[in-house]
């Protein structure tokens, strides 16, 4: 296979896929993870389960970095019960041990000369359909919050779809670790900061063993931008001067999102969130079905509560979309955006 090569996944979306207004970011993200677990294994030419290092232990691949975006003329409510999902990804591997998928995903079929200029994910960012930019590494079986990387024994005498430079998700993941910098959303220092009380705020998160781990027993990585979105959302209804209100948090939609995973949890009762947030007021624009009121912005940081280890780090963009008939929230909206502007 060339690197220009695209497979094809599809998905019937179903109510397991769904939350109020259309398509869930968690079981996207799963799923995109399993998508790519296949295509990877594909370029070993074996199954999932047969993948395996130079000892012969079995592997599975760890997320690194995820990113989505969603462009401002999309929303999530196109994606609905009984839609059927066609995704686009291409696989690279750098190093032999780190896997680079590039989606694109839609309600209709996407043609190939379509993907014949898409290279890097700067093109998926510059393109009008939903994406995503999944990075991963192989880990054995064995249960470890720090995961070694390896290389699958298939992969050490065969060609493979290789990148000219180091991924950029792997890249950034190194920068963010090192310095905490997350970059890719240029308005975050022109946003006005939430009035919370300090710099960040803080939550703790009790873990359920039951829908927060995986079959390895740690933390499923596909959970934490849900852990995450908890956090948020207590921020709004519990630590601002003037809540939200739960209707009118409910109408926030992602529009971009890049998390990177450092480290993860196994036999841990309890996880600690940093959250801050700012508010970007939204572009003058003429009455329409619905509303785009403005923009929240939010950086959370998961750690271990009992050694105040990193686990990740994420930024997400979300859009304030409001149904125009919805008068008394846009009337709430207004309210509450008048007021944190008007602060000194």
């Amino acid at each position: 296979m060339s690197e220009t090569d695209w497979r094809e996944f599809r998905l019937h979306v179903g109510m397991p896929h769904l939350r109020a207004g259309g398509l869930a970011e968690e079981p996207l993200i799963k799923h995109l993870g399993a998508f790519q677990w296949q295509a990877a294994a594909s370029l070993a030419g074996q199954p999932e389960d047969a993948v395996v290092n130079e000892a012969g232990e079995r592997l599975h691949v760890s997320m690194i970095s995820v990113e989505l975006g969603m462009p401002m003329s999309r929303d999530w409510d196109e994606f609905d019960e009984g839609a059927d999902l066609c995704f686009r990804q291409r696989t690279r591997v750098y190093g032999r041990k780190l896997v680079e998928g590039c989606f694109l995903f839609d309600k209709e079929a996407i043609p190939d000369p379509e993907l014949a200029g898409v290279v890097g994910r700067d093109d998926l960012v510059a393109g009008s359909r939903p994406w995503a930019y999944v990075t991963h590494g192989f880990i054995t079986r064995t249960p470890t919050t720090w995961a070694k990387l390896e290389t699958p024994r298939a992969f050490l005498e065969q060609a493979l779809p290789e990148p000219a430079a180091m991924p950029a998700g792997i890249a950034e993941h190194q920068a963010v670790e090192r310095t905490g910098a997350i970059d890719g959303f240029s308005d975050w220092a022109a946003a006005r900061a939430l009035p919370c009380a300090g710099p960040a705020a803080t939550f703790a998160y009790e873990i359920e063993p039951e829908s927060d781990l995986n079959a390895l027993g740690l933390v499923y990585c596909a959970r934490l931008p849900g852990i995450m979105a908890g956090a948020e959302r207590r921020l709004l209804r519990e630590r601002l001067p003037v809540p939200l209100s739960e209707p009118l948090v409910s109408c926030l939609r992602v529009a971009h999102r890049r998390i990177y995973y450092f480290a993860n949890a196994s036999h841990e009762a309890r996880l600690r969130l940093h959250v801050e947030g700012r508010f970007l007021p939204p572009a003058a624009a003429p009455p329409s079905r619905v509303r785009m009121l403005g923009r929240l912005l939010f950086r959370s940081d998961v750690y271990r509560a009992s050694d105040g280890v990193l686990m990740a780090s994420s930024l997400v963009e979300r859009v304030l979309r409001v149904p125009g008939q919805r008068k008394p929230l846009l009337t709430e909206a207004e309210r509450w955006r008048a007021g944190l502007l008007g602060r000194d």
